[in-house]
């Protein structure tokens, strides 16, 4: 089977795996504090102008206080505390996701609460590595953006283009740090490192693993980047079910990567492909 057949196999069986709809709990309970924050935002309106205003530094609160003004800065106010919550929330739920994911690809039983507890139980672990991961992700894509874009001559936008680029594939060479830290019981510095080995052994699958998902997302990010135009053309309050539609997808996304990047670490220990 070629490298590519066996991602696209691996990600139909993580979609098979749905059938053990707890499989999906850990993610789908971080969407629920997702939606939660965005409800929260789009009701309190003028109320938490101040509160809101906190996480985006010298934007005006008076902002927040006008309709529809603050449904324009929804996603960028939110955005705010997507690194926060992916280092200190989401790792979590994307660790009990891979240990329910290795359990059923072993054919073996176990509980949501029993993953979490597991997964918690190496908290401080997960917490490091998604930190150190999101440091390096944020600093592949900001800075050769920053950097291509001041060159003069180059067209506009190839900058994020080749930092989207980067960021995928710094991404795919930390995919495994988590089966490594609960799987093989690796500390976060060790687990990294290892990671990055992982998957330069096996750059091709890890690649799709990263870009496949993202490519999901893409749709959603795109429509996001103007939402004033959004606004204009259907109705303010789009931008709210267009933000829960973004979170929604991140949820398919998120458990297609986390699942396959199991599924494909566990059968590849176990058949000593990577010894």
């Amino acid at each position: 089977m070629s490298r590519i057949a066996r991602v696209f196999r691996i990600f139909g069986a993580v979609l098979s795996y749905l059938k053990h709809g707890k499989l999906a709990v850990p993610l789908f309970l971080y969407f629920l504090l997702q939606l939660s924050l965005i409800l929260l935002y789009a009701g309190s309106g003028a109320k938490a102008a101040g509160f809101w205003a906190l996480f985006s530094p010298g934007l005006d609160p008076e902002a927040i206080r006008h309709y529809p003004e603050h449904l324009f800065l929804m996603g960028s106010i939110l955005g705010k505390l997507d690194i926060p919550l992916e280092i200190f929330a989401l790792v979590l739920a994307q660790g009990a996701t891979v240990l329910l994911v290795a359990a059923a690809a072993r054919r073996a039983s176990m509980g949501v609460r029993e993953s979490l507890g597991a997964a918690g139980r190496r908290y401080l672990h997960l917490v490091i590595a998604a930190a150190a991961a999101s440091a390096a992700v944020f600093a592949g894509f900001r800075y050769p953006m920053a950097l291509i874009d001041g060159i003069a001559g180059v067209p506009r936008g190839l900058g994020a283009g080749a930092s989207v680029l980067i960021c995928v594939v710094l991404q795919a060479f930390l995919l495994y740090v988590i089966p490594f830290i609960l799987i093989e019981g690796r500390s976060a510095p060790d687990a990294i490192r290892r990671s990055f080995g992982f998957a330069g052994r096996h750059f091709v699958e890890s690649f799709l693993f990263a870009l496949v998902p993202f490519l999901l997302t893409v749709p959603t990010l795109l429509l996001s980047l103007n939402p004033q135009a959004i606004a204009f053309q259907i109705s303010p309050e789009f931008l709210v079910h267009l933000q829960i539609a973004g979170e929604a997808i991140q949820l398919i996304a998120t458990y297609l990567l986390v699942g396959g990047l199991t599924i494909f670490f566990v059968e590849t220990r176990n058949t000593g492909e990577d010894q």
